[in-house]
């Protein structure tokens, strides 16, 4: 039991300590605001689109998966943003909330915590799994947040079905993600031609790769230090009503109805402790931490989807505990 929560709080103490640094930066460094700001939009334009990219890139054979279990996640995505949506309808009556809110519903850490904590829970048998479904559910998310976000921010609702098109596949996190995208199904069918596999860039463009490389490990760090400084702790009171509506959806009510489903379609689904780990990594880990970036760019309330992901990250710690133990129960994990 202690090692389960000593886990949870390994795997989300780092994030909360560049949370930590960044506010700490801000209170007795010499930048302003805006400097901030226009960090978080550099990582937004550059850095996490060539983090997915990088992340897509990375699949090996699309045939590797359990396609059961990868479909019954990428379905369990949309059925939680239809449950986000519900909520914002009922519970939310400031529009700039609605997408964050929307958002923290079905888009969890996966790009940050997604393979570290399978690893944690599976080892290296459950990595390969959470290896390939690491960059089509990435996929999935950031598609999804874009859409419901742009949908959100025209406030008016009047936005054709082309222009809403257009503006998603505008987004570099989308163009980076389909670029990666693009680039694997061109290997398979290589790879079909020629009865080898070769990862191009890897192989072929090594100085690339290497600076690509090197400018995905920078996203996650410098986008958590850029939340940090952002971040007003003092909005929090008057955000209490929607920071608890986005925790309980996010922690709770998602992770409850999509995991108790697949466990009771185990079979169906042929899920074991291979696939049970991305599960919990896609199902139960605390807000992306893209979130707060992806709103402030879009628009709506970015302090609101800032403070989700601090909070999901803290009280995380004590859910991924609890849902861990019972799958151990149940031998899943």
């Amino acid at each position: 039991m202690w090692a389960n929560f000593s886990y949870a709080f390994q795997a989300i103490a780092p994030i909360l300590l560049l949370i930590a640094l960044g506010m700490l930066v801000r209170r007795v460094g010499p930048w302003e605001g805006g400097f901030y700001r226009k960090l978080n939009a550099l990582s937004f334009h550059l850095f996490l689109p060539v983090q997915l990219f990088l992340n897509v890139y990375a699949v090996a054979d699309l045939a590797d998966f359990n396609w059961a279990v990868m479909g019954y996640l990428i379905g369990s995505v949309f059925f939680c943003c239809g449950v986000g949506m519900l909520a914002a309808r009922l519970f939310v009556r400031d529009p700039a909330q609605k997408g964050p809110i929307v958002q923290v519903a079905f888009r969890s850490n996966h790009a940050v915590l997604g393979l570290p904590l399978a690893s944690a829970l599976g080892g290296t048998a459950a990595m390969a799994f959470a290896s390939l479904s690491a960059g089509l559910i990435t996929t999935v998310f950031n598609f999804l947040a874009v859409v419901t976000l742009t949908w959100y921010s025209d406030q008016s609702h009047t936005i054709s079905g082309w222009a809403l098109v257009k503006r998603v596949f505008r987004n570099p996190l989308i163009a980076g993600a389909m670029s990666g995208l693009v680039l694997v199904i061109l290997r398979q069918l290589l790879a079909r031609v020629t009865g080898e596999t070769i990862f191009f860039l890897r192989d072929s463009l090594p100085p690339v790769y290497q600076v690509l490389t090197q400018l995905s490990s920078v996203a996650s760090p410098v986008m958590l230090f850029a939340l940090g400084a952002n971040l007003d702790l003092r909005a929090a009171k008057a955000l209490l009503p929607m920071l608890r509506l986005g925790v309980l959806l996010r922690l709770v009510i998602c992770p409850a109805l999509v995991i108790g489903a697949a466990v009771a379609l185990r079979e169906p689904l042929g899920l074991t402790s291979l696939e049970a780990p991305s599960m919990v990594a896609v199902c139960a880990s605390p807000a992306a931490v893209s979130s707060g970036v992806m709103v402030q760019e879009i628009g709506g309330d970015a302090q609101l989807a800032n403070q989700l992901v601090v909070w999901t990250s803290v009280l995380s710690m004590a859910t991924i505990f609890l849902l861990v133990s019972a799958l151990r129960a149940m031998g899943l994990l």
